[in-house]
């Protein structure tokens, strides 16, 4: 089981020196903001001591520290959230796939620093120093305030797999999917490269306590970040090679549109325009994936027509599958008719908005056609 040594940073514990309880508390709740695992721990741990900071501001800090009788227990307080801070500080700061391995240990030692946080605060006689229904109130709720340190469900799942000795399993995906939540600014690639480096330092650590029950699991994370970078790599390694195979065939690689079929707000004026005139967008739709110029009035009459004798529908679906067929985008009839029978506007926008990224990706000529006796219009 790890300890607070093990776990929190001593060279953190130097740094303090010299900030009362009201400013510890202030460092811990910012660290619990920016916690990178544990985070519903951190939020608790930080929420329980924002209580304690609730009373403490009724009180005259310096005038306890001058207090023989309230002195020493103060100090012994202020000494415990430090070791509160190293700990949130830990889950922000170490490596992320370390103290998850270490996941109920670390939130074991929540429980008990806490625990021995409320200890230290019995202990200091606030009662005979304030004489305030408030502050006998907010003391009730600080002990009423008994939290529950565990692991999420997600949490859970991920050390499962990283403490899994089955080396013909690929965990690749569930890592790839937890550190770039851990890690949102940076490639996959290089989060799984800082945390290399992170268990390196794990590792040295644990080596130099002589702990080599925590140099195992450490030796163990970074054969599985070796293991995961090595698939990562595999799977570059064919990519390039299904872009040159597609490149010799003179086919794009894309095969999946390039927006979501929900994500039509994402330009509100497309999709006002495309909402109150839809056979303009149609229309512009229409030519690319036709390969001839198309204009409002004849997609209009198209339109008609079709609903006449089956569902317009039926004809902007056809469209629509020409448009995935020239982009090489995967897809069904089925998709195509449902897309449009359920949210044709969505349909139509998000077929227009793949236009926009695959001309400025092959070059503005491929994708766009201009009228044999009339001028273009464009949005």
């Amino acid at each position: 089981m790890a300890t607070w040594e093990q776990i929190g940073e001593l060279a953190n514990i130097s740094q303090l020196t010299g900030l009362n309880a009201l400013q510890l508390i202030s460092l811990v709740v910012q660290s619990a903001n920016a916690a990178r695992t544990h985070k519903r721990n951190c939020r608790r741990f930080a929420k329980h001591l924002t209580l304690i900071s609730n009373l403490l501001q009724q009180l005259n800090v310096p005038e306890l520290r001058d207090r023989a009788e309230t002195r020493e227990p103060l100090e012994r307080l202020e000494e415990a959230i430090k070791r509160g801070y190293a700990l949130v500080d830990a889950c922000g700061k170490r490596s992320f796939l370390y103290m998850l391995a270490m996941g109920w240990s670390v939130a074991y030692e929540f429980k008990r620093v806490q625990d021995e946080i409320d200890r230290c605060l019995k202990i200091v006689p606030l009662i005979s120093l304030v004489h305030s229904k408030h502050a006998v109130e907010k003391l009730e709720r600080i002990e009423k305030d008994q939290c529950e340190y565990t692991l999420d469900e997600e949490d859970k799942k991920v050390q499962e797999v990283i403490l899994d000795r089955d080396p013909s399993k690929n965990h690749s995906s569930v890592l790839e999917k937890s550190l770039s939540r851990s890690y949102p600014d940076l490639p996959f690639t290089e989060a799984l490269e800082k945390e290399k480096e992170k268990l390196k330092l794990e590792l040295h650590r644990s080596q130099a306590n002589l702990d080599t029950s925590h140099s195992e699991v450490i030796h163990h994370l970074l054969q599985v970040t070796h293991g995961v970078a090595h698939c990562e790599n595999e799977r570059d390694y064919q990519k390039q090679d299904c872009d040159i195979n597609c490149s010799r065939k003179g086919l794009s690689r894309y095969d999946e549109w390039g927006s979501d079929l929900l994500g039509c707000c994402e330009e509100p004026s497309l999709c006002f325009r495309t909402f109150f005139y839809p056979c303009g967008t149609f229309s512009r739709v229409a030519t690319v994936a036709k390969n001839r110029y198309i204009s409002s009035g004849e997609a209009c009459n198209d339109l008609m027509a079709y609903s006449c004798f089956l569902s317009c529908y039926c004809y902007t679906c056809c469209v629509r599958r020409k448009l995935r067929q020239k982009f090489h985008i995967r897809g069904g009839f089925c998709d195509d008719f449902l897309s449009h029978l359920l949210c044709c506007c969505c349909a139509l926008v998000q077929e227009w908005r793949e236009v926009e990224i695959r001309s400025s990706s092959i070059g503005p000529e491929d994708t766009k056609i201009s009228p044999p006796d009339s001028q273009y219009m464009e949005s």
